[in-house]
Formats: structure tokens, sequence, C-alpha cells
């Protein structure tokens, strides 16, 4: 695995891994769904007093060379008894750089359309990631 995967990775899970951040980790249960050694899908369920109780669920998908290129979350609407949308991250990668789009899911229009941010970083000859430039 390169340091650039690697790298991407830290950044990815230290901006969109917010749903334990400020939690204890023990009201968490977590499921992972997995496809060999891809992650598919994770649900977190809330954990109070012994009764699991739906919360997040991310999705992934991924390219030929196993890299992340979507992470999709969706929150549980228990008076809907449904998982609504609820961000998207897309990753692109080129030979020196990675993009990171990530949108906000807009119920009146249906699409990830809101609070629209992204971030490009620059590979150098070391494989390191450099942070270039974030837009919203």
């Amino acid at each position: 695995m390169s340091k650039a995967v690697v790298m991407l990775a830290v950044v990815m899970a230290s901006v969109m891994n917010f749903s334990a951040s400020a939690s204890n980790p023990t009201q968490y249960v977590k499921n992972e769904e997995m496809t060999g050694k891809l992650m598919t899908a994770k649900t977190i369920f809330k954990n109070e007093d012994g009764h699991l109780f739906r919360h997040l669920r991310y999705t992934y998908t991924y390219d030929t060379e196993n890299r992340v290129t979507s992470k999709e979350a969706a929150k549980w609407d228990s008076s809907k008894e449904a998982w609504v949308p609820y961000f998207k991250m897309d990753v692109s990668y080129t030979n020196s750089e990675v993009e990171l789009s990530y949108a906000r899911w807009n119920s009146k229009s249906n699409a990830y359309d809101s609070n629209i941010q992204k971030s490009f970083y620059e590979l150098n000859d070391a494989d390191a990631t450099l942070m270039l430039a974030s837009t919203k």
C-alpha cells in the first residue's frame, strides 16, 4: 500500500468519521460488511442500556485498484423506518493528485447538492500528500 493511499485513509478518517468522536465509544456498536478484504458497508448502532438502535450507515465503493471512490452516509429515520441519505464523499485519483468532493443530501432537490466542499491533494516525489486547496 503506498504512502499516498495511507495518507488518504488517515485524512478520510479524521475528516469524516465524526460519529464516535464526541462520544464514549462504548455507546456505539458497529457492524462491518466485508467483500474479501474490502469494507463495503458499516452500520453504527446506539447502545442504550443493552438495546441497539440504528444510527448511521456508511457504504463504500472502490476502483479496480481497491481505492475508495465514494463513501455515502445515511441516518436512520425511526418515523419512516428507513435510512435517509445524509452525505456523500467522492474521491478521484490521478498520477499526481487526489480530489475529495463532499456534499450533504438536500431533501428538496433529492440530490447531494448542499454544503458542497472540495479538497485537492498533490502527491510529491516521495508519495507524501500535500493539501493544495479547499473550495466551497
